[in-house]
């Protein structure tokens, strides 16, 4: 029996922990060949052998997508290893500091220069190949956009930053029969969360996914997955995801 994305090339971002990972997983489970993108290496060659695939099924690439080098080589050795690019889904994505006022500007920085720079760059140079191929791009958004929390001003501002990003693609590309899919998930129990320097910030988010029954990461997988293998003409272009007991 034919699985639903069979031999389908799909590049994956922040591929090394969290939704990246259970991704690079629910893809690899429907037959899809992947390139896992991340700065820890040493956490894609483990997530590899876990899997159990072959260098013919995944390709793990150290990159910081962040600097277009390092961009442009990931695009061109994803090309020479899957011939052709049927998916793109941006997962990377971070969030630093607290309160803007007290934020620092690196900080900043590292957040604007992820979740947005990088994503749109990254689309810029993979937008050839889904043309060619009639493929799909996914980016992460959130549902912070909605929310808009205090304290979360720049993530916010860029993850809003990715739907406006998203649906501008989506109007562009859908003539070229290319998906353009916005996902926005609330609160994932995940490494995420780990890397937030507000000490106070981190521990309410903490308290908070305990108490609301966060979402897994492989929840999230399982949705990206659902997306990907609708027909041609079904595109799914905006999905929230959100725990049930999540009120905001």
């Amino acid at each position: 029996m034919t699985k639903p994305l069979q031999d389908k090339v799909v590049m994956v971002t922040g591929a090394s922990s969290g939704i990246g990972a259970a991704t690079i997983a629910a893809l690899l489970d429907a037959g899809a060949r992947v390139i896992a993108v991340a700065r820890r290496i040493d956490r894609l060659q483990a997530l590899q052998k876990e899997l159990g695939v072959g260098d013919d099924r995944v390709l793990p690439v150290k990159c910081d997508i962040r600097d277009e080098q390092q961009a442009q080589t990931l695009m061109d050795q994803a090309l020479e290893w899957g011939g052709s690019l049927d998916g793109l889904i941006n997962n990377a994505g971070l969030s630093r500091g607290g309160l803007l006022e007290k934020t620092q500007v690196d900080d900043l920085r590292v957040m604007l220069d992820t979740n947005i720079f990088a994503l749109a760059n990254l689309t810029r140079l993979a937008t050839p190949e889904l043309k060619k191929a009639q493929g799909t791009l996914i980016n992460i958004s959130s549902s912070v956009v909605h929310a808009l929390i205090p304290g979360s001003a720049v993530y916010s501002a860029s993850k809003a930053a990715v739907a406006a990003f998203s649906e501008v693609m989506r109007k562009e590309l859908c003539t070229s029969d290319v998906r353009v899919i916005t996902i926005y998930p609330g609160m994932v129990d995940t490494e995420f969360f780990d890397g937030i320097t507000d000490e106070k910030k981190k521990q309410s988010f903490d308290k908070l996914k305990e108490s609301i029954d966060a979402l897994q990461a492989e929840d999230i997988a399982e949705v990206i997955l659902f997306a990907l293998s609708q027909p041609g003409r079904v595109s799914l272009n905006e999905i929230v995801v959100r725990p049930t007991r999540q009120p905001i």
